[in-house]
C-alpha cells in the first residue's frame, strides 16, 4: 500500500477525501434499492465501452446501477456521458476489509467487470456471498496472456469463481480457457465497440477543416516523432492537408505540443477552439487535447492512422474509424486487436512501417477511389460484427432471473 500516499497527493485537494474513502470501501449506501448492478470499468476506454450497456441495463433490467473506476479520467468521462442517477465511484482497494465494506454498501445482485480487469479479492468476496461475477467485452492481450500463464496455478482458482466470461472473439475465449477458466462459462459474445455509436456527425470544428484530413488517434511516447516526420513531408506535398493529432494520455498533451514545435509545425489546441471559421485554402494541425471526442472526430477524416501501433504498445481501436467507413492505416504493432488480421485481409486497413508510411499515406491521399473502397470494407466489417450488447443483455437477464 506504499503507493497510496503518492496516488492521494497527486489528486486535487477537493478530490482527495472522496478518493480515499471510496477506495477504502466507504461508498454511497445502495442497500435500499434492489436489484443493483455494479459495473467496474478501470479507465476511459472501458468506461466508454460500458456506456451503451449501462443504458440498456437501466432501460430493460434495473435503473439502480453503480459504476466504479480506478482513474479520474474514467470518472470524468462517465459523468459527462451518463445521467446523474447513475452512481459513479472509485473501486475499493483489493483488500478484504475494503471490499467487504463496499459490497455491504452497494448490495449488488451482480458484479460486472469490463474487459477482464481481474481483481482476485473482489472476485473471491463476491463468490463467497453468491453474487455472480460476469466478465463482459472480455479481452486478454498477448502480453497479459504470457504473464498470466506463468501464474496459471493461481489464476485458475480466481477464474473458477466467475459465472460468465463474455469474450470479444474466439482468440480471447481460447486464451481465457487456457488460463484456467471452465470452458462451460466462456462465451464469445463479440466486441461492444462495434455497438458503441458516436454522435451522428463529427464536431463542427472538424467538419470545417480543409481536405484531405488525416486523424492520428491515440499516440504514445516516441510515436509522434515517427508519424510527424512523415506528416511534415505530406503537408509540403498536399497544401490543404489538415491533421488532427490525438495523444492517448492527457498527461502527454503538453509533450505532444513540444514535439510539434520541434518539427516547426504550427498548430492549434482543440481546447482553445471556441468556434473555428472555415479554413480558406491552407492546411493546419489540431492537437486534440480533450477527452472522449476522438471517436466522433474520425467522422471528419479522409484517412485514419492508428496510434499505439508504430511503437510496441499493441495498437488501439480500429473499430471507431470503421464505424464511419474510413480507410485505416496501422503500424506493425496491433497485437491487442486480433481482428486487425480480418481488416487487412479484406483490404479495409493497410499495415505500414516507418519506412513506407509516407508512400502509403501519399497514395491514399491521392486516390479517392481506393479510400472509398477501403472505407466500404471497413464499415461492412463493423456492421457484420455488431450485436454484442444484445447478447450480453440476454445473458444478464438469464443470470439475474429477470
Amino acid at each position: 500500500m506504499a503507493i497510496v500516499p503518492a496516488e492521494y497527493f497527486k489528486r486535487p485537494k477537493e478530490l482527495r477525501r472522496r478518493w480515499f474513502l471510496e477506495r477504502s470501501g466507504v461508498l454511497p449506501d445502495e442497500t435500499g434499492t434492489s436489484p443493483t448492478v455494479w459495473i467496474h470499468a478501470v479507465s476511459v476506454g472501458e468506461a466508454i465501452s460500458a456506456i451503451p450497456l449501462i443504458r440498456r441495463i437501466a432501460a430493460e433490467i434495473t435503473p439502480h446501477i453503480v459504476l466504479s473506476t480506478v482513474t479520474d479520467t474514467g470518472q470524468q468521462t462517465a459523468r459527462e456521458k451518463l445521467p446523474d442517477d447513475i452512481r459513479i465511484v472509485y473501486v475499493p482497494f483489493d483488500t478484504s476489509a475494503a471490499v467487504s465494506r463496499a459490497i455491504k454498501a452497494v448490495n449488488p445482485r451482480v458484479f460486472i467487470v469490463m474487459e477482464t480487469e481481474l481483481w482476485p479479492c473482489i472476485i473471491d468476496q463476491m463468490h463467497r456471498r453468491n453474487i455472480p461475477v460476469v466478465i463482459l467485452n472480455g479481452r486478454i492481450s498477448e502480453k497479459s496472456f504470457k504473464g498470466y500463464r506463468k501464474i496459471r496455478f493461481f489464476m485458475k482458482n480466481v477464474l473458477r469463481n466467475v459465472t460468465l466470461f463474455g469474450m470479444q472473439d474466439a482468440v480471447y475465449s481460447e486464451r481465457i480457457i487456457e488460463m484456467g477458466a471452465d470452458k462451460n462459462t466462456v462465451k464469445t459474445l463479440g466486441n461492444f465497440k462495434f455497438d458503441a455509436v458516436p454522435p451522428a456527425t463529427a464536431p463542427q470544428w472538424a467538419l470545417v477543416l480543409t481536405h484531405p484530413v488525416i486523424v492520428i488517434g491515440s499516440t504514445h511516447e516516441k510515436e509522434e516523432a515517427i508519424i510527424l516526420s512523415v506528416i511534415k513531408r505530406l503537408m509540403a506535398e498536399f497544401e490543404t492537408l489538415c491533421v488532427v493529432l490525438a495523444p492517448r494520455h492527457p498527461a502527454r498533451f503538453d509533450e505532444a505540443a513540444s514535439i510539434l514545435n520541434s518539427f516547426d509545425m504550427p498548430f492549434i489546441r482543440r481546447s482553445e477552439i471556441a468556434h473555428m471559421p472555415k479554413a480558406a485554402d491552407h492546411g493546419m494541425v489540431v492537437l486534440l487535447d480533450t477527452i472522449g471526442e476522438l471517436a466522433s472526430v474520425y467522422g471528419a477524416a479522409d484517412v485514419c492512422v492508428m496510434g499505439g501501433s508504430f511503437v510496441p504498445k499493441g495498437g488501439h481501436n480500429l473499430l471507431e474509424p470503421a464505424y464511419w467507413g474510413k480507410p485505416i492505416v496501422c503500424g506493425p504493432h496491433m497485437e491487442n486487436f486480433p481482428m486487425t488480421g480480418e481488416f487487412l485481409a479484406a483490404h479495409a486497413a493497410v499495415s505500414a512501417g516507418s519506412d513506407d508510411l509516407y508512400d502509403i499515406l501519399s497514395e491514399l491521399l491521392s486516390n479517392e477511389a481506393k479510400r472509398a473502397e477501403m472505407g466500404r470494407q471497413a464499415q461492412a466489417l463493423y456492421r457484420k460484427n455488431s450485436g454484442a450488447i444484445d447478447s450480453a443483455v440476454r445473458e444478464l437477464k438469464t443470470i439475474m432471473g429477470v
